[in-house]
């Protein structure tokens, strides 16, 4: 079985942060990310109304993600605070919406224009692809591949919750099977390197040896969402197709979003090194 298919141009995925400073006192009390969302899709309206038609229409694993307020309680009304500084992360799996995004933001930024978030109003302040910050960053599909895919033990943190849909079956738990067959298929749909879509049959191989994880709920306005948070560690088996998917896959993560509603910052993850303490 062949892990490679047919590359034509290199494809690099991004993570910039944007940091905005609130301009006044506000409550935000439903889930911040889909609020993002929508922030999201009126800048790639004013930037480009085709692009943003096509991708707001009922299309699966969508090129990009967004993220509620980082480094605050997804579960709880968020207070904002006049003066402070609030960061958000967008993740980008195609050079046209970064390109179109990123100019965008300049301009915004560049003509002083506030930002809306539910009613609460924000500046840009700030805007950073800084490899050296933890939510931030770029890599290379050849990247992924050049790095040492033998690991067999991989550890991931998810921080937001994170679930999978499965017709009307709302699944709450990291089964290995569903989290990097959620990964290949974007990663399937934004690269120019293919992964054979049969090794999501090894996938059930994987076992979990470590979990510490917990039930986390996101409140929308008529309803809630909950899905699991915390650090898994996965044991790939001695297969070399197979372990360079899951290491390629592991890291994709932390571009792609995981599961269920990740273009809303739902099932943000990132690999963390493995040590063994035994």
């Amino acid at each position: 079985m062949k892990i490679f298919g047919y590359r034509r141009r290199e494809k690099v995925f991004y993570s910039p942060l944007l940091k905005f400073r609130a301009l006044e006192d506000g409550v935000i009390n439903n889930y911040a990310g889909k609020k993002i969302h929508g922030w999201f899709f009126k800048i790639l309206k004013e930037a480009d109304e085709e692009i943003s038609k096509e991708l707001h229409g009922n299309i699966s694993d969508k090129s990009f993600t967004v993220s509620s307020f980082l480094g605050h309680n997804v579960s709880r009304p968020i207070e904002i605070r006049k003066g402070e500084e609030y960061t958000i992360r967008i993740t980008l799996l195609e050079d046209r919406l970064f390109e179109l995004f990123t100019n965008q933001i300049f301009e915004t930024k560049m003509l002083d224009e506030n930002v809306r978030i539910e009613d609460v109003t924000f500046s840009v302040d700030g805007y950073t692809i800084d490899q050296m910050h933890k939510w931030s960053g770029f890599i290379s599909e050849e990247e992924l591949f050049k790095m040492d895919n033998t690991d067999n033990m991989i550890k991931m943190k998810f921080y937001t919750p994170t679930s999978f849909r499965i017709g009307d079956l709302h699944l709450r738990a990291p089964e290995p099977d569903k989290v990097f067959t959620s990964i290949l298929r974007k990663f399937n749909k934004y690269s120019s390197i293919k992964i054979d879509e049969k090794i999501s049959e090894k996938f059930k191989a994987i076992r979990i040896i470590e979990q510490d994880v917990f039930q986390k709920k996101v409140y929308f306005k008529d309803f809630f969402i909950q899905g699991f948070v915390g650090t898994v560690i996965f044991q790939i088996p001695d297969d070399k197709e197979l372990l360079t998917a899951a290491n390629v896959l592991s890291r994709f993560a932390f571009y792609s979003g995981v599961g269920y509603k990740s273009t809303m910052g739902l099932g943000q993850a990132k690999r963390e090194e493995y040590v063994n303490e035994q």
